[in-house]
């Protein structure tokens, strides 16, 4: 489509023409701004290079806009939102990968800081409300806050770019972090934690009685549930077995001490009086590992059922490119 053709059409026309044009020429800098807001109009996300003084209003007004930094002037570049300096655009394509996997990453993170308060905050309020004794001292609740803010929650923010993540349609920059769907699966991981610890205490309180062995299962227990549901958390949609148990090695480190930390706490004799915890038999911590994977196992089959209810409908929009 010429500059002198667009220049005949109404703002709506051109919404509807702009999506079945792929090259614009002899246009000015008036065409390319009424181009980008006409595909912006029909619900797009703008991206728009540009390296001369006549692109500068187009890049202002596009999403985001792309300056290139080896032949572009001064003015494209205090225009645009980013510059690129080797002037390839398959620089674009990496640049946009890696901002979408720490914007996923971070979604990670924020679930998992989310549903282990969510569950530590109703754990006790339930056990209130029940009239139970607290199931947790002060020294135990610190050492999981200890955990679900330091490294197993850090390293979910180092998961390694997945390669599929340029299938998933950009999303507008006012968007929400916190989703119905991300909230919804984290009261899924939150009751789930809580309903398996309450269980285990009061299995454990059978004879009315509470002991150091009853609250060391029941701390036990809900520190293994947290690491379990940061490994869900590795990927919002991905099965563990599909992005690999060892990928990330700050993930295995993380766990790895948090759960040495743990052991310590239980049968170390210094540690055992600060945290008031007891040594635990072998068939106590298998015991409770059948118990707290279920957070992950019910996590993955949600993950499946996600992903074949994706396959069965048309989940993205094609990508437009327009040349002007």
């Amino acid at each position: 489509m010429s500059g002198e053709e667009l220049e005949t059409y109404s703002p709506q026309q051109l919404q509807h023409s702009v999506q079945q044009t792929c090259v614009f020429y002899r246009v000015n800098p008036r065409h390319k701004m009424a181009i980008v807001k006409a595909l912006q109009g029909c619900g797009k996300v703008v991206a728009m290079t540009g390296d001369g003084t006549n692109d500068a209003i187009a890049l202002k007004v596009a999403d985001i806009g792309i300056a290139m930094g080896e032949s572009g002037t001064d003015v494209c570049k205090e225009a645009g939102d980013m510059i690129l300096t080797d002037d390839n655009f398959s620089t674009i394509l990496a640049a946009v990968e890696e901002g979408k996997c720490i914007y996923y990453n971070i979604r990670n993170f924020v679930r998992f800081q989310l549903s282990t308060s969510i569950a530590a905050l109703t754990l006790i309020a339930v056990s209130t409300l029940l009239g139970l004794p607290n199931p947790l001292n002060a020294m135990q609740i610190l050492w999981i806050n200890i955990i679900m803010d330091g490294p197993p929650a850090q390293s979910l923010g180092v998961e390694l770019v997945d390669r599929d993540v340029m299938t998933r349609p950009p999303r507008r920059a006012l968007d929400p972090m916190i989703t119905l769907s991300l909230l919804w699966k984290v009261v899924l991981a939150a009751l789930i934690i809580v309903s398996g610890t309450l269980w285990v205490f009061w299995r454990e309180m059978q004879d009315n009685l509470i002991t150091p062995r009853d609250t060391t299962m029941t701390f036990t227990c809900f520190v293994l549930f947290d690491m379990f549901n940061a490994l869900s958390c590795r990927s919002e949609d991905k099965s563990v077995f599909s992005i690999g148990f060892l990928s990330n090695h700050m993930f295995l480190y993380a766990v790895g001490a948090s759960l040495v930390g743990q052991l310590l706490v239980v049968y170390f004799p210094p540690l055992q009086a600060v945290f008031q915890t007891e040594a635990l038999f072998l068939s106590d911590l298998v015991f409770l590992l059948g118990l707290t994977c279920t957070v992950w196992l019910v996590d993955e089959v949600r993950k499946l059922i996600a992903r074949t209810a994706a396959r069965a409908k048309i989940s993205r929009e094609p990508f437009h490119h327009v040349i002007v």
